[in-house]
């Protein structure tokens, strides 16, 4: 594929929980994912992965486990999404089903922010936005990652100018970002203390 000119794959890891993985019926595993990306990189491929919180049957603990499984790919870069549920999809009939449905149902807000559109007890709407924010400082604020990007800015100018512009406006996102948690935080109802 190198040799024909590719330079970049863009992989859809959706999740680093195999039982996530079954759950969307993904039909793919999470070492097979594991030896797609250690082959990638023995062949100079570069990588981008695509997340997705949210799926069916996310808890704190596959989010974490999402986490870590990209942190070990250490793909280039990475994109984190939130699941959405599409009218007339098995996502949209599994979440209206069950009671998933928060009463918000638009997939982005005014400023283009993608909006929590399920959420599952124990994992409310608002902490499954501030995990997508902690998935990327956890990722690119990582001394391997911050190396890699510093290494490519020092020996290359072009590259410089273009890593420059993309951190002003992943700062500016991250900022954004963080903002909205912390409004919506406050906005969240607090859950009631369980009953003895």
């Amino acid at each position: 594929m190198k040799e024909a000119g590719c330079r970049l794959l863009i992989v859809g890891y959706e999740s680093g929980d195999q039982q996530i993985l079954k759950n969307i019926k993904k039909g793919a595993t999470i070492e097979r994912a594991r030896q797609f990306t250690k082959d990638c990189h023995k062949l100079g491929l570069v990588v981008h992965g695509d997340f997705i919180l949210g799926l069916p049957g996310e808890t704190r603990d596959t989010i974490k486990n999402t986490i870590n499984f990209a942190k070990e790919l250490d793909v280039e870069t990475i994109q984190v999404s939130v699941a959405h549920a599409y009218p007339g999809t098995e996502l949209h009939e599994f979440a209206v089903k069950n009671g998933f449905m928060t009463s918000d149902t638009k997939m982005v807000d005014d400023g283009g922010h993608q909006m929590v559109q399920i959420e599952y007890p124990g994992l409310p709407a608002a902490e499954i936005l501030e995990a997508v924010h902690h998935f990327y400082d956890e990722y690119y604020f990582r001394p391997k990652a911050a190396y890699r990007i510093l290494r490519k800015a020092v020996f290359d100018n072009s590259e410089r100018k273009r890593l420059y512009k993309e951190a002003r406006t992943f700062l500016k996102l991250r900022a954004q970002r963080h903002k909205w948690v912390k409004d919506n935080r406050k906005e969240a109802p607090t859950p009631e203390p369980a009953k003895a």
